[in-house]
């Protein structure tokens, strides 16, 4: 005991070490701003040092923790389990709110500690954006050290504590069971500790300004801007993982279904994307001089909200995390980062006046850039209202409403719409007149909308409406979804055509990659938008009842039905549930047995039986001649000597010289390995498994197997759906079990794959933009150029 209490204490102590470390460097550094002195910068490196080393051991020591099976941490308890693979025990640390604000610190703090270290950050105004930096640090290990992933399980859950240590755990969220939730996590973390420096440095910027002292803001420019490139490659990956595993394992059928998790992480991404484009801006021809700094103070803010929608409980979601004591840390970080982001940046404007609006045409590419990054505004502001409204609604009224995919959709697509038509007008306008590119334009908005009215079949509408909606979702709910083709290949067509004119005019390597990157970028977003838009209203479903389908076996006996109102057939051939940990993975050896501490209640226990011992009442038997032993009353249990058996019962120490540990069974629960009685072992999950095969006419179009998981003391499925890729389009079957056997559901999702196409497209331009921007280096700055 004297060792657990002494482990639990060392993670605690390295997050009260992490806070003070933090405190001290926040403090020292807004020192040195607002004086000038510097005599404690070592000082202040040291302690911001100290904090993030802090809780980088704390982190490794937690996930030492999952993986040894600490269970005297009830974090790690609440958690994870002992059938997990080792992937999914080290997903577990950051499975639920302590753990993940623990990573999120962590990585934080090593930005923002980077910038401490590396000499080229070392002016004035740069030791406020690093005290304001090592702040946000301080706000995390407040969290941490009031809800701590350290907490014994004696206090945390006294009632599982009072059996003893626990020889197993609660388990882990069995939606992220998938090798994608695994990753999904740590690399969004990672995209939002790196927007960190970026908000603190758009936040300094303004207040040096009002001061009256020079601003870092283009010193730092490239910089921010590769940073804030890395966290867009990040969060898009993440976004699309996240995407993959709600196709694959949440049984929807598709992989975005507005859910408030997906849209609020929409938010931040959507913010980001405009950032850049502001930046680029500012960067080569010095537009957006407020905007720039002020929308990238912004992000932070967007990026606690995100959280706070994941984090809070009050928004419904299957993905979303309980709220807790830590929610309330991350309400007071969303209100002082929405503050220090807008208050400076207001205060700046009102007293300068200064606009970012300058004399332009109507239609020249300034004033068309402007709305390209308005729409991206627009988009998140839609999501942000969406998702804000009802919650707003019910502390108002004390009346829930809810925000359905419509609100979405409609509001959303007209945006999409005219960004196309303005991104494609900008490129084109590089090379071709603003007459002609009026022109063009105007001519794929008519046919835009001719397409749109003309194919509006009810099967083809972007959504279903009511006679008593309001006349806006009427009129775009009544256009077909087809719409968005004419402005997808225009826009797609333009940047195409724009890179091929400047790719002859470029003769540097490292220029012309650059220029591929932005290509990429855009072709793979018009893409996305095509697919995305196809597969939300072109796709099809339909559904069959399999009356007896669990009873098959592998006989060879098969269920035929076909599948009404579509062409399919389908076929069932077999059933087979498996069971995870199964129960030799379940049961404990002797040895294993031999080293539990007596306390412990109930175990399970396999091994061969090597010797037996009768008295009077009991009978016991040694396990593969160790100093375990099974004992039973000897009327009910007759060991053999050579068997292999399975016991579960209550361990107690013997007190004897000669047994460590005897397990006390009875006949219910104690039997031969090969058949052991059904009361010994409850599987963790019951992996409830279909071979089916579905027909199209006489062609077979899919061939596999289907599953439900069902997990012993939750409430919940997961699916394993069977999905035929095509080029086409994917076929997507799912099964779940019913009471009379089994219910097939088939959809087909046209240009599904063009989705993950479109998006890897998108990465791979971001990449080499990332690799071969000339401007955007660790040390580059404001730099003049062609207006891009």
């Amino acid at each position: 005991m004297t060792t657990v209490v002494f482990g639990l204490a060392v993670g605690t102590w390295l997050l009260a070490i992490g806070l003070f470390g933090s405190v001290l460097a926040t403090a020292l550094l807004g020192y040195e701003y607002v004086t000038g002195d510097e005599s404690f910068l070592r000082v202040s490196k040291a302690a911001a040092g100290v904090a993030t080393g802090s809780f980088v051991i704390a982190l490794l020591y937690l996930t030492s923790q999952f993986l040894s099976g600490d269970y005297t941490n009830a974090y790690v308890w609440d958690n994870t389990a002992n059938y997990l693979p080792t992937l999914y025990k080290v997903t577990g640390v950051y499975a639920s709110n302590a753990g993940s604000i623990l990573l999120w610190a962590m990585l934080t703090a090593v930005v923002v500690t980077t910038t401490l270290l590396l000499g080229r950050y070392s002016t004035r105004g740069a030791r406020l954006s690093q005290s304001l930096g090592m702040g946000v640090v301080t706000v995390f290990a407040w969290m941490l050290v009031n809800d701590s992933p350290f907490t014994p399980l004696s206090a945390e859950y006294p009632s599982v504590a009072a059996n003893g240590i626990p020889q197993d755990g609660s388990g882990l969220n069995p939606l992220l069971v998938d090798p994608f939730m695994a990753i999904h996590p740590p690399i969004t973390f990672s995209a939002y500790a790196l927007m960190v420096v970026p908000f603190t440095v758009g936040v300094t910027h303004f207040v040096t300004r009002l001061r009256g002292t020079e601003s870092i803001f283009d010193d730092w420019l490239g910089s921010m801007t590769r940073w804030l490139r890395g966290s867009w490659l990040l969060l898009t990956a993440a976004i699309t993982l996240g995407g993959i595993w709600a196709y694959r394992v949440l049984g929807w059928g598709g992989f975005w279904s507005w859910d408030p998790v997906e849209t609020s992480v929409l938010i931040p991404w959507l913010g980001l994307t405009a950032v850049l484009h502001t930046l680029n801006q500012y960067r080569r021809s010095g537009r957006y001089a407020v905007l720039a700094p002020a929308a990238t103070a912004a992000l932070l803010p967007l990026v606690i909200y995100a959280t706070t929608v994941v984090r809070s409980g009050v928004f419904r979601s299957v993905h979303s995390f309980a709220g807790g004591g830590i929610g309330s840390g991350v309400l007071f970080l969303l209100g002082t980062t929405s503050t220090l982001a807008v208050g400076p940046a207001f205060i700046h404007w009102f007293r300068t006046e200064q606009s970012d609006a300058e004399e332009a045409s109507l239609l020249d590419r300034a004033t068309i850039y402007h709305a390209a990054v308005l729409g991206f505004i627009l988009l998140a502001f839609v999501s942000l209202w969406g998702l804000t409204f009802p919650v707003v609604r019910s502390l108002a009224s004390g009346v829930e409403v809810s925000v359905d995919a419509r609100y979405y959709n409609l509001w959303s697509f007209p945006v999409v719409v005219g960004m196309l038509l303005a991104g494609g007008m900008y490129a084109q306008q590089e090379r071709f007149s603003t007459r002609a590119t009026v022109g063009t334009a105007a001519t794929v908005l008519i046919a835009a909308l001719a397409v749109g009215v003309v194919l509006a079949r009810p099967e083809w509408q972007l959504s279903s409406t009511e006679p008593f909606d309001p006349v806006y979702y009427r009129a775009i709910g009544s256009l077909s979804v087809v719409t968005v083709l004419p402005p997808a290949v225009y826009f797609a067509g333009a940047w195409i055509v724009r890179y091929a004119g400047r790719l002859r005019r470029l003769t540097g390597r490292q220029a012309k990659l650059n220029e591929t990157g932005i290509a990429l970028i855009h072709v793979g977003a018009a893409l996305l938008i095509v697919s995305v838009s196809f597969v939300y209203v072109f796709s099809t479903t339909a559904s069959v009842g399999i009356v007896g389908a669990t009873e098959l076996d592998d006989t060879g006996e098969r269920i035929v039905r076909d599948v009404e109102g579509s062409p399919y057939t389908v076929e069932v051939t077999n059933y087979s549930p498996e069971n995870t940990p199964t129960m030799t993975e379940a049961a404990m050896t002797p040895a294993e047995a031999g080293s539990v501490d007596p306390s412990s209640s109930v175990i399970l226990v396999k091994g061969e039986v090597t010797a037996v011992q009768r008295f009077e009442d009991t009978t016991i038997a040694q396990l593969n001649g160790s100093r375990v032993w099974v004992g039973a009353d000897s009327g009910t249990v007759q060991f053999e000597e050579g068997s292999v058996i399975v016991a579960r019962g209550t361990l107690s120490d013997p007190r004897s010289e000669n047994i460590d540990a005897l397990v006390y069974t009875n006949g219910e629960n104690v039997g031969p390995a090969s058949a052991p009685p059904t009361d010994v072992y409850s599987p963790r999950v019951v992996d409830h498994r279909f071979d089916v095969q579905l027909y199209r006419g006489d062609t077979l179009v899919a061939d596999g197997t289907v599953a439900e998981q069902s997990y012993r003391g939750r409430d919940m499925q997961t699916n394993d759906p069977l999905i035929e890729r095509g080029i086409t389009g994917d076929t997507y079957v799912v099964g779940t079990r019913t009471a009379g056997g089994l219910s097939i559901e088939i959809s087909r999702y046209p240009l599904a794959n063009q989705i993950w196409f479109g998006v890897a497209v998108m990465l791979v331009g971001m990449g080499l933009v990332f690799l071969f921007d000339p401007a955007s280096g660790a040390a580059g700055g404001r730099r003049s150029g062609n207006r891009d």
